[in-house]
């Protein structure tokens, strides 16, 4: 019977340590040195990053510059800025419409 209580004791003693809270017993990742979370450097990281184009404008960009032909989207946004002026019978079906 005590080899039991022995037994129970120790496996008690056991589980006791594995849940325990105290400060030996916890492992907590180190803190960064600025005192900033993740989302405050990855911000900082973007605001002093330098590009503030968009994704597209990027895309637009890389693809302009290496001398591949246009998608149609790339033409029609290059038509779209050097189209002339709307006459004003233009203006007003559109603004009717």
């Amino acid at each position: 019977m005590n080899e039991n209580k022995g037994l129970f004791a120790s496996i008690c003693g056991f589980f006791k340590s594995l849940f325990s809270s105290s400060p030996a017993a916890e492992s907590k990742p180190a803190a960064p040195a600025d005192g900033l979370t993740g989302v405050e450097r990855y911000i900082r990281n973007k605001s002093q990053g330098g590009s503030n184009l968009t994704g597209v404008e990027q895309y637009i960009r890389k693809k302009t510059t290496n001398g591949k032909p246009l998608t149609g989207v790339e033409q029609y946004i290059r038509n779209q800025s050097q189209a002339k002026p709307m006459t004003g019978v233009e203006r007003y079906i559109q603004s009717k419409g």
